[in-house]
């Protein structure tokens, strides 16, 4: 995600509430301009550290990892060095259960891409991966687009755009992905279309200064969806689902075509097609536009920091989602910014994510704002339920696994995200890490689980051997819950042409669904895709019951049969 510098326009006639919702904290932190900064736990002891990037008061470059203490920051030698007009993007890209950092930007030598490796002691280690250079207002983003249960990185600015495989060894491997090549982008993966694997936003200078691609992701192979969604340059897209529909929807912010300062949000209609929301938002460029709970009220609000239209306008402006499908100003008392980068996360442990801006207010700050807002919708958030149900199906080299949803006190069902832990043995995360403590469920990261909103998730090209895998549920404050019990599958050596058939079952066989042993008494048979769309039905009364599926679109599909008062459910993946 793009972070973007700060601009601090302080006024002494700024109106702010006696009861201010956002209490700026004297946090020891230093003043760095033209930065990046996130929240994560990087230490893994239940409190979220800090990662600092950009330029000091002697505008020099520095990189910084400030770790957590019962809500105190102190300065650790991490081995970071620093950037400057920079962004960063967070992962566990080895599996290791850490947080490891790449970014990019600019410093003395020029253009450079990082990746640092997270020791587990507090340093980090370079890699020795080169990667192409992002550059000054360049981005990056983690995502596994190939579903082999790696992190993979994608980076674009400077007019180049590249995407790399992890390879899975602790190296990386450039992959041709047909991605356009832009300047200033703002890039974010998300599965837009539901079916399990992410899709790519970019939004930024494709050659006519403010321009959105949304690639679909098909197996690994990328294809642009036309869609009637404004560009803009200079500012931050980002998935999320603000109608709580599970369908990730667009905010999109930076200048539009005649440089002018625009905020749009776009509606995902569940059908790859998507259409403006009059969310009724200022214009704002050269800063953050952020997807937040702040009020724990289980719907996502928007923060937007920068330049608005109008010579040396600027704001900070925070809004409240109405729960009808559009936003109300919010009075948070934040000061005016431009050229904002901001951080949100629950530094205090108290249930409710503060924020941090750094950046540029004539000299370099850096403010922490502690969220104390107690008011209106606000609610004290509580954990959503465990996921149970789980179930598992694997064919060769690729397999699903599924659960059922959870309910929350606070947050709707589908705005619930879920995040999936799987190893080669039982407790291990070596196959997918959570980025969370396994036992208890605590959060390493503020943000959304790596399977977004589906109750699914997809793998493909594994091994063969035995997999183990559980499951937790994240609300819309991202919070999450204790982990499942453990669920299992086996993948089968690739050169093995035929598996006993289950006793009773639903399967694939080439082009064919297999229901088996359905027995003699009449079974309702029902296809559904997973936005919820009803593909087939019917009633069956065969032992052994096969269907076509040729006519069937590439995707993820669960199956239902029910007989005797009695379902059985699956998860098929047609190719």
């Amino acid at each position: 995600m793009k972070a973007y510098i700060l601009f601090l326009f302080l006024s002494s006639g700024l109106s702010v509430s006696l009861a201010q919702p956002f209490v700026p904290v004297s946090s020891g932190l230093p003043p760095i301009g033209r930065s990046a900064v996130a929240f994560a736990d990087f230490d893994n002891d239940h409190d979220l550290d800090l990662v600092m990037v950009g330029l000091d008061e002697s505008a020099q470059p520095l990189g910084k990892i400030f770790l957590n203490a019962q809500g105190v920051f102190s300065d650790t030698a991490s081995g970071i060095s620093g950037l400057y007009n920079c962004a960063l993007a967070l992962a566990d890209y080895d599996l290791d259960g850490y947080i490891d950092v790449v970014m990019t930007g600019r410093d003395i030598n020029g253009n450079a891409t990082r990746l640092y490796r997270n020791l587990g002691d507090g340093t980090f280690g370079l890699t020795d991966d080169l990667f192409n250079a992002g550059g000054s207002d360049g981005d990056v983003a983690w995502g596994d687009y190939d579903n082999d249960a790696y992190p993979d990185l994608v980076i674009s600015g400077n007019w180049d755009t590249r995407l790399y495989h992890n390879n899975g060894d602790g190296t990386f491997a450039e992959v041709t992905a047909g991605l356009t090549i832009m300047n200033t982008p703002s890039l974010d993966w998300g599965d837009c279309d539901n079916d399990g694997d992410p899709d790519l936003l970019m939004v930024g200078d494709a050659g006519s200064v403010a321009e959105t691609f949304i690639y679909l992701n098909e197996n690994g192979i990328f294809s642009r969806l036309e869609v009637p969604v404004e560009g803009a340059v200079g500012g931050t897209a980002s998935w999320g689902d603000f109608d709580n529909d599970g369908n990730p929807d667009i905010l999109i912010s930076g200048k539009d075509v005649s440089l002018v300062p625009v905020s749009y949000v776009y509606r995902n209609n569940g059908d790859k097609t998507f259409s403006f929301a009059n969310a009724g938002l200022v214009g704002t460029a050269l800063g953050p536009a952020d997807w937040i709970d702040y009020d724990n009220d289980g719907d996502l609000d928007i923060m937007l920091a920068g330049e608005n239209a109008g010579c040396g306008n600027a704001s900070t402006r925070l809004y409240n989602n109405n729960g009808v499908g559009s936003f109300d100003e919010f009075p948070a008392g934040l000061p005016f910014v431009e050229r904002a980068s901001s951080a949100w996360g629950d530094y205090d442990n108290d249930g409710d994510y503060d924020l941090l801006l750094t950046g540029l207010s004539g000299d370099p700050v850096s403010i922490l704002y502690r969220n104390d807002i107690q008011t209106g919708a606000f609610q004290q958030n509580t954990p959503p339920g465990v996921p149970g149900n789980l179930y598992s199906y694997a064919s060769g080299d690729y397999a699903v696994i599924s659960w059922s949803r959870v309910t929350d006190l606070q947050s709707p069902q589908m705005a619930i995200s879920y995040n999936v832990m799987v190893g080669s043995e039982s407790g291990n995360i070596d196959v997918v890490s959570p980025q969370a403590d396994i036992e208890t469920g605590v959060r390493y990261t503020a943000g959304t689980g790596n399977t977004g909103s589906n109750d699914f998730m997809v793998f493909r090209s594994l091994n063969p051997g035995d997999y183990y895998f559980r499951v937790q549920a994240i609300d819309q404050a991202y919070e999450g819950s204790e982990f499942s019990t453990e669920g299992s599958f086996t993948v089968l050596s690739t050169d093995v042409n035929s598996v006993e058939t289950p006793v009773t079952g639903i399967f694939t066989d080439g082009s064919l669904l297999r229901l088996v042993n359905t027995g003699s008494e009449d079974a309702d048979v029902s296809i559904v895709s997973v936005t919820g769309a009803v593909v087939w039905s019917g009633k069956i009364t065969k032992n052994d019951f096969s269907l076509s599926l040729e006519n069937l679109r590439s995707g993820v599909y669960l199956v239902r049969m029910v007989k005797e008062g009695k379902q059985v459910t699956g998860k098929i993946i047609r190719q």
